[in-house]
């Protein structure tokens, strides 16, 4: 073997014994990633842009944009964003989503933030679930976000059980059945019994003033008559 072909017998081997490349998930300036499956992105800049594995991924997001500067700034923050998506190996995942130069704007857009993932390697748009994380009652300055975030993800990651299920629980999940699921699980002992009464007569007053009783009744009033259907149908299995 003369010197050329070894030195391309070598190139093919090194080339043939690299890793694959890692996908990708970033967002822009004005978002940050919290966790990737529960865990922090951990490297510097991992706030921004990550490496993820393919496969059936959990990416919690929030939106956090300063407008201003000096003492007139105003720092507006959303809830976390629970994202669910199937990741392609080598996948090159952007989050799409609007940067604000009116308070106004971003007061609205952090309320209910409209965000579209797109990847990037096939210029395709990626089907996705999106959930914010229920806002907790009071001022909250020290939280357990993923214990909030495991708790709240057991309200609609179900798991899979032999009895028959049924047909009207079939349905997709909507935001006004998983809150419902939410707050329900939240309420204590009395609290549950009231809100079963007062599904049934609406004139009927908690004993003792709860959260979890005022958003039971927010939720269920502006639920559909089939996630109301499916909703009373989950509190006969509990």
């Amino acid at each position: 073997m003369n010197l050329r072909s070894g030195i391309m017998v070598g190139m093919l081997l090194a080339t043939s014994s690299l890793p694959a490349l890692a996908a990708t998930f970033e967002v822009p300036r004005n978002f940050e990633i919290m966790y990737v499956d529960l865990k922090s992105p951990g490297s510097f800049g991992g706030d921004f842009k990550t490496d993820i594995e393919a496969g059936e991924r959990q990416v919690v997001v929030r939106f956090n944009q300063r407008i201003g500067a000096g003492s007139n700034a105003e720092q507006f923050q959303s809830e976390p964003m629970i994202i669910e998506v199937n990741v392609d190996q080598d996948a090159e995942i952007m989050l799409e989503a609007p940067y604000f130069f009116r308070n106004n704007d971003a007061a609205a857009f952090a309320k209910k933030p409209e965000i579209t993932l797109v990847n990037e390697a096939s210029d395709t748009k990626l089907d996705y679930e999106v959930r914010m994380l229920p806002k907790r009652p009071g001022v909250q300055m020290l939280r357990d976000y993923k214990h909030e975030i495991r708790e709240f993800s057991a309200t609609y990651k179900i798991p899979a059980v032999d009895s028959p299920t049924p047909a009207s629980e079939t349905v997709a999940a909507t935001e006004e059945l998983e809150m419902l699921k939410f707050w329900y699980n939240k309420a204590d002992a009395s609290t549950r019994k009231d809100m079963r009464i007062w599904m049934v007569d609406h004139s009927h007053q908690a004993k003792t003033e709860s959260t979890a009783f005022e958003m039971l009744g927010f939720w269920f009033e502006k639920a559909s008559k089939n996630d109301q259907k499916a909703f009373q149908i989950w509190l006969l299995n509990e």
